[in-house]
């Protein structure tokens, strides 16, 4: 549970809130004297005088009534006939009305004793004096009121604001522990959306809600409690009709629930088209589509405001709807309140509302506690629509953490040790799962591929586009498991082994050269992240990298800029050529890694790797086989429409491979022309 850490403060806010509800009920409990001194020209006294009189009469009655009550029951047998038993029922009910009577007016006479006793008897007399007494009070009490709010949404807003940076860090685990396939399934930019907009709006909506939501209920049920105190008949009434309000904020809190979500989609295309913008902003301008972007945009950001519209007038809609019924709720108790003190009765057709027939102080203060509901309730059904809002972006959130990697680690892993016999992949489909972003449906991509590569080999695959190449090598770390087959490292499917276990063997240079917003130096580090300075100088030498630092004035020190972009295509490459280095894996694949380089950076890499690739499995993707490639390959596979159409050396695939015929042929083309 994301509050357990921080229980303690969450129950000292608690603890605050509760007290800020007392004093609220305790400030409007203090109208009370005011209204007697005011309304009736009478002092606290005099009216707690008359109040005990009436009380001790009141008990005199209901003892006589009672002793009546038992004398009337002597002629009602236990063992008589029906009609004289049904009475002998009626007289017990009388019976038992009058002795709960009894009891109710014996604490109320002992609380009038009391306050005469202990309270009156501190009071002033002076009328004037009294009222500037119970003034300063009122002052005194909104003043501790405050304190107590203001503790209790600060220690309440501290956790909101804990819980969210939990909940962000729990995320972003969760992004990391899926494979991208998942990710990609999932969508980056929803991702982004989810990790930026919508835990903004989370924090937001508990930091607005701190202490509020438990505030504001129980200062309800405080003035509740008192007004069950002077006449519970009347509250219970009033009660009746909460549970329309109920079913209300349930009606409104479903349609706001979709409203949100629908919010947070809409900005999450928002952020895609952003991203795509931004990233391809070069296509933009050179192809002239400033405007299609600008009318996408404009789409999206429209389709934004109508659900955030949507969303507001869910919101609007809910205060005056509440705040109707509540006030149908507060006159249907009113007015039968106001019946009772204008016609000095205790009943409506012989429906017994109260004990006593109350007077105008107690209907003021009943007014008073009342509102005293309705204020908290009001305002609550403006933090219900913050709370759900806050729940639909919870539940999605919690979705995005709980989501399942496509690649999972088994139960009970076997032991992988370093790879020292070969790499198999035997009868192995595979297809991207639907809405892969960037693979659409595509059906399968390899189809019963078999291939065998031993330990030191280096191996360059070839083959048409689309054929599989990356698809094939992506498998080894498992960024995607096969969807039939096997791929085995000395007889072990990966499927069975730790996820750490493979990655730890394997290094990857990529097409696209992956560089973070950090040194030279770091960036060559990420390989191995406890390899010191001197090893990152190691590598950088053997990958070439000195060559072009040593002419910075910083060296390996130089920031390389978000993605690299103070660094050429070829300075890229030999930094995650060095990168890999560092790394010393006993598998390394590499994916194009000269595909946009000029020839110099070319000849430099492929010398490093030259020397590098001894004593390791090497497997290359490429398209360009250079002379010099081509002195240190073991062998060439080519792939075409997923499978493996041919395997040996390059002469070899010359005299029997059509295929690699007409990529040798378009390579050559390329060169001559």
């Amino acid at each position: 549970m994301l509050v357990w850490p921080y229980r303690r403060r969450l129950m000292l806010s608690v603890v605050f809130g509760l007290v800020a509800a007392s004093l609220w009920s305790f400030e409007l409990l203090l109208t009370f004297p005011i209204t007697i001194m005011f309304g009736e020209h009478s002092t606290l006294a005099n009216y707690v005088a008359h109040e005990k009189s009436a009380t001790i009469i009141a008990i005199e009655a209901r003892k006589r009534q009672l002793d009546n009550l038992d004398a009337t029951l002597q002629l009602y047998p236990e063992n008589g006939e029906r009609r004289r038993l049904s009475e002998r029922v009626v007289v017990i009910k009388d019976q038992q009305r009058q002795q709960v009577e009894l009891e109710v007016y014996t604490s109320k006479l002992w609380l009038l004793t009391w306050v005469e006793s202990v309270v009156i008897r501190n009071l002033p007399d002076d009328p004037f004096r009294m009222f500037a007494l119970l003034f300063g009070l009122i002052l005194l009490v909104t003043f501790a009121k405050g304190a107590a709010g203001y503790f209790q949404d600060v220690l309440a807003g501290g956790v909101a604001e804990s819980v969210v940076i939990d909940l962000r860090q729990q995320m972003f685990r969760s992004v990391l522990r899926l494979d991208p396939q998942t990710v990609s399934l999932q969508g980056p930019s929803n991702w982004l959306t989810d990790l930026t907009y919508s835990l903004q709006q989370l924090a937001a909506g508990m930091t607005e809600l701190g202490g509020r939501v438990v505030r504001e209920p129980f200062k309800a049920i405080a003035c509740l409690a008192a007004l069950f105190y002077f006449n519970w008949q009347l509250t219970l009434g009033f009660l009746l009709f909460m549970p329309l309000l109920g079913a209300l904020f349930h009606w409104l809190g479903q349609r706001l629930k979709r409203a949100a979500n629908r919010v947070v989609d809409s900005m999450g295309r928002i952020y895609r088209n952003l991203e795509e913008t931004l990233q391809n902003s070069k296509a933009v301008i050179a192809f002239d589509q400033a405007g299609h972007h600008r009318r996408k945009f404009h789409r999206e950001n429209k389709s934004f405001y109508e659900h955030a519209m949507r969303l507001v007038q869910i919101d609007a809609m809910s205060g005056p709807v509440s705040e109707l019924l509540v006030m149908v709720a507060a006159s249907a108790v009113l007015l039968p309140a106001a019946f009772l003190v204008l016609r000095n009765t205790t009943s409506i057709w012989n429906i017994p509302l109260a004990s006593s027939p109350p007077t105008f102080p107690e209907l003021a203060l009943f007014y008073v506690l009342l509102a005293g509901v309705l204020e908290p309730v009001r305002k609550f059904s403006k933090f219900y629509n913050t709370i759900r809002f806050s729940t639909a972006i919870a539940e999605r959130l919690f979705e995005r953490i709980d989501c399942p990697s496509l690649v999972q680690t088994p139960q009970a892993p076997q032991i992988l040790s370093t790879v020292s016999r070969d790499i198999e992949f035997r009868d192995v489909d595979f297809e991207y799962a639907r809405q892969t972003q960037g693979q659409g449906d595509r059906g399968l991509v390899l189809d019963g591929l078999n291939l065998k590569i031993a330990i030191g080999e280096t191996v360059a695959i070839v083959g048409p586009n689309g054929s599989g190449k990356s698809t094939l090598v992506n498998l080894l770390p498992r960024f995607y498991d096969p969807k039939r087959g096997k791929i085995l490292f000395d007889g072990i499917d990966l499927k069975d082994a730790r996820l750490r276990d493979i990655r730890e063997q394997v290094a990857i240079v990529p097409q696209e050269t992956v560089l973070f917003d950090d040194t030279i130096l770091e960036n060559i580090r990420y390989g191995r992240p406890t390899a010191a300075d001197e090893e990152v100088l190691f590598a950088a030498r053997r990958g070439h990298v000195l060559a072009f630092t040593d002419a910075m004035p910083l060296g390996l020190l130089t920031p390389v800029g978000e993605q690299g972009k103070q660094l050429s295509g070829g300075q890229k490459q030999r930094i995650a050529l060095a990168r890999a280095i560092l790394r010393d894996p006993p598998i390394l694949i590499l994916d194009e890694p000269t595909s946009a380089i000029d020839a110099h950076s070319e000849h430099l890499i492929y010398s490093s790797l030259r020397d590098f690739a001894c004593g390791r499995t090497t497997i290359l993707i490429t398209h360009c086989l250079t002379p010099v490639l081509l002195e240190f390959l073991t062998r060439i596979v080519v792939l075409d429409r997923g499978q493996v159409v041919a395997t040996g050396s390059h002469d070899e695939l010359l005299q029997t491979s059509l295929v690699y015929q007409r990529l040798w042929l378009a390579q050559t083309q390329r060169f001559a022309a």
